[in-house]
């Protein structure tokens, strides 16, 4: 089964986090990475740039808008994502529970839909 592990929040948010709590959740991610690859249940993983570098082509009166921001606007935008191949949903909470837990934030799991990838 596949699932993607969604991490959300702002750049500006590392200012307010402790130096050692950032070298404990970097560490930390170089860690995870490395275990996940190792169990083969990475399937990849990306940071992404901030929200403010995003473009947003929305469907206005009619026609295409484009403008720079993330869609979402109300709460924090996503930051980093994983796909993982494991073997059931406990193992994927499991894995996010860890996240969360030194992000000491919220991790989202979403399953992604069976038969969807394509080559």
């Amino acid at each position: 089964m596949k699932f993607m592990l969604l991490v959300f929040g702002e750049p500006h948010e590392l200012h307010l986090k402790s130096t050692e709590w950032i070298e404990r959740m970097a560490a930390f991610m170089v860690r995870f990475d490395d275990e996940l690859a190792e169990h083969g249940e990475l399937v990849y993983s990306e940071v992404l740039e901030p929200a403010t570098s995003a473009s947003l082509v929305e469907w206005v009166d009619g026609s295409t808008r484009v403008g720079r921001g993330a869609f979402n606007r109300a709460d924090r935008p996503l930051a980093r994502y994983w796909v993982v191949l494991v073997p059931n949903e406990d193992r994927a909470l499991e894995l996010a529970s860890s996240l969360a837990a030194v992000l000491e934030s919220a991790v989202e799991v979403r399953q992604v839909m069976e038969q969807s990838t394509v080559p």
